[in-house]
């Protein structure tokens, strides 16, 4: 009978899933107030769209978008499986109904729309999600995507989630407000959160949940009492109620033992057993800004495949883009770098017409040797090639001209 017990105990424990990693912190002062294998590296699920909205109300922030852009709608980003908000191929979302149905309805079709506006593509945009990520000092993060659709290799951890969600907060807190709305719109049908943590613990602010089978269930909450705004984290329990209601009891520890701290304070008698945060996460500036560069070229790319022919790859929209460097005539060229693929130089070419806000321009990649391609721009006179290389020159490009051949 005892064996049986236990091969029953062992076969429950094989089915629960990966390890539920949890913790609770304190935002305003770091300090960590309860933790569970808090550094284990787990599928965030859809804990990633924290690190999307962080981009997007970075970008906002940064003036590179306003709240009521709008944001083009492609074919991949139409197709994404549920939840969606059911997006259609050709059309637009703004940006602030883009974040409140990321916020409230997790759809991952938004996802994509915000990725390739200020990525171009959502690969690109998962790489300056995780430069984002190791900039706040996420040590186990990396993402593969916008959404958290599960995918090999994306993983973070519970500690490294609550300090973004702590840099958020603190970079920016008009935008953070968006959390605590329980419902959005998207041509004229209401969606409702189903985040039970905000619905029903008293003092929650938001802020995201999450699922895929390879974890289970995933929560961000936070919650205020007076002054004290506390974060928790669960990744991996085994149902949403689950999750909920410890994500309900670490606050409700968290917040008792801040009550216990701060008698120790007024006591004489703080106690130091409590381990801080990363802290330059949410002190320092947002590392959002070393991306402005990139997304403004992402940002106008595109726009101009919205105002042009949105489902349309974006090098059909500027030129045809010939391999051979047919330089004759009084067309001048601007050279932008070389590099070991003639994909990336014609994408790099593709990046510097967006930044220059041009068109009818011809995009050569050339070969220069057995190994470098030219990344070229064809079509100028001689003042606007170098007026063209000056303009990305301020913008921090390498630039030069190139005259035309007799």
């Amino acid at each position: 009978m005892r064996f049986l017990a236990l091969l029953l105990l062992m076969l429950w424990a094989g089915s629960a899933g990966a390890t539920v990693s949890s913790l609770v912190a304190d935002v305003r002062s770091g300090f960590i107030l309860d933790s569970q294998d808090a550094h284990v590296p787990q599928p965030p699920a859809s804990l990633t769209k924290v690190m999307t909205l962080y981009l997007l109300f970075g970008a906002v922030d940064g003036g590179i978008l306003n709240w009521d852009d709008a944001l083009p709608i492609s074919e991949k980003a139409a197709a994404q499986p549920k939840s969606k908000l059911g997006l259609i191929a050709g059309e637009t979302i703004s940006v602030r109904e883009a974040a409140k149905a990321l916020i409230v309805k997790s759809a991952n079709d938004v996802a994509v729309v915000v990725a390739e506006a200020l990525g171009q593509d959502e690969d690109r945009f998962a790489e300056m999600m995780t430069q984002t990520a190791k900039g706040l000092g996420l040590k186990d993060t990396v993402f593969k995507n916008a959404s958290g659709l599960h995918v090999q290799g994306q993983v973070s951890t519970a500690r490294d989630m609550a300090v973004l969600t702590m840099a958020l907060i603190t970079h920016f807190p008009k935008a953070y407000a968006l959390f605590s709305e329980p419902s959005c719109a998207y041509k004229g049908q209401t969606y409702y959160s189903h985040n039970t943590v905000l619905q029903q613990y008293e003092g929650a602010e938001g802020l995201k949940t999450g699922f895929v089978s390879a974890v289970g269930y995933n929560i961000i909450s936070t919650a205020k009492h007076g002054a004290a705004r506390l974060v928790s984290v669960v990744i991996g329990e085994e149902s949403a109620a689950k999750r909920d209601l410890r994500a309900m009891r670490l606050l409700d520890k968290g917040f008792h033992q801040v009550d216990i701290q701060q008698q120790a304070q007024d006591e004489g008698r703080l106690k130091k057993a409590f381990n801080p945060l990363n802290r330059r996460a949410f002190i320092g500036p947002s590392p959002v800004g070393t991306l402005f560069p990139m997304m403004k070229t992402c940002v106008a790319l595109s726009r101009r495949k919205c105002l042009d022919k949105p489902n349309r790859p974006v090098a059909q929209n500027i030129a045809a883009l010939p391999t051979s460097e047919p330089e004759q005539g009084d067309s001048w060229t601007i050279q932008v770098g070389a590099f070991e693929g003639q994909d990336k130089a014609r994408r790099i070419a593709e990046e510097a017409i967006g930044v220059l806000g041009i068109t009818q321009k011809e995009i050569l990649t050339p070969r220069a040797d057995n190994r470098f391609f030219r990344s070229r721009i064809r079509g100028f006179t001689r003042q606007e090639a170098d007026r063209a290389c000056q303009r990305l020159k301020d913008a921090r490009w390498q630039c030069f001209t190139v005259a035309p051949r007799s």
